[in-house]
């Protein structure tokens, strides 16, 4: 069963403020997503059908495994239930019902209006593979005209908040106070001349730079650095890529030193290294990971892409 059940009370949210948070933490992940909608509708447990999110990506982007092209317009609606009140299985059996209906969720008005190429469905359930493959098929018999449908559960809401300190102790201040431990990243290009040679274009080692800054109260540990990347509709994470280059082991930082409250560090990837090791691959996020297992991402923009690694 899934965690945030007991860490994060989603259910003690309601219909309002679970929408809420759910904008927050996607207006944070994606570039140019928008709010918008006309109020509750009084369905079941006052679930707020008429507010949508909409995403209109500038450039190519990833939506959990799904690579997302510009142009393309992707809605979320959001539907929250008081689980431990009728449970997670009857929960899964009331929300699949909205949408094998004869006037199915993805049939209304405001869906079929916004001519979406994804729909995406965000709850607080927590969301098993048979269902995901039966919401899949329902939407896809109702709705053909929609490219691809997503279901995001539980879990996924979970990964989201543990990241989002500056938001977890405003839903869940019973929980969590200001974050102690708090990472803000920072990626770009760069350059680096080993020694003996000269400061000159030809003798330039291209560079992705990850700059960590602890914004936090504490000192914190680096554990490793992950780069998360989409194979074939599929995720993989790899981990200390470039670390042990022996040309950047006398730059990198040194594990097992204590990165202090107000101080940065910097960590170096030779790009061609990166552009062999994620050949065909789509590199979507870099993850930071602490030694108490705290969990700190940046997503990668199609800028940094095109600059580091030409057309993905």
């Amino acid at each position: 069963m899934a965690k945030p059940a007991f860490i994060y009370a989603f259910d003690n949210l309601g219909p309002y403020r679970f929408v809420e948070l759910c904008a927050e933490l996607l207006g944070a992940r994606y570039k140019g997503f928008i709010l918008g909608g006309v109020g509750a509708d009084g369905g079941i447990d006052g679930e707020i059908d008429n507010v949508l999110g909409e995403w209109n990506p500038e450039a190519t982007d990833d939506l959990s495994n799904q690579i997302i092209e510009s142009g393309q317009k992707v809605i979320f609606q959001f539907k929250h239930k008081v689980t431990a009140r009728i449970g997670q299985s009857n929960a899964r059996s009331q929300l699949l019902n909205l949408y094998k209906s004869v006037n199915g969720e993805v049939t209304k008005d405001l869906i079929i209006k916004g001519k979406p190429d994804i729909y995406v469905l965000i709850t607080n359930i927590e969301i098993n593979a048979q269902f995901r493959n039966s919401f899949q098929e329902v939407c896809r018999s109702s709705n053909p005209d929609i490219s691809y449908y997503k279901v995001i559960g539980l879990d996924e809401l979970e990964n989201w908040i543990t990241q989002a300190t500056n938001l977890r102790h405003l839903y869940f201040p019973t929980i969590f106070d200001l974050p102690r431990y708090n990472l803000k990243l920072v990626i770009s290009e760069g350059f680096y001349y080993p020694e003996g040679r000269s400061f000159q274009v030809e003798n330039a080692v291209e560079l992705l730079t990850v700059i960590i800054y602890n914004i936090g109260i504490a000192s914190s540990y680096i554990d490793a650095i992950q780069f998360r990347l989409i194979d074939n509709g599929q995720e993989k994470i790899i981990q200390k890529l470039g670390w042990e280059n022996m040309i950047l082991e006398k730059i990198n930082p040194k594990k097992g030193v204590p990165l202090e409250a107000g101080r940065n560090a910097t960590y170096y990837f030779r790009k061609e290294e990166l552009k062999e090791a994620f050949k065909d691959m789509f590199l979507s996020e870099i993850i930071v990971m602490d030694e108490i297992q705290n969990r700190y991402s940046i997503s990668v923009t199609d800028a940094i892409r095109q600059k580091i690694f030409g057309t993905q």
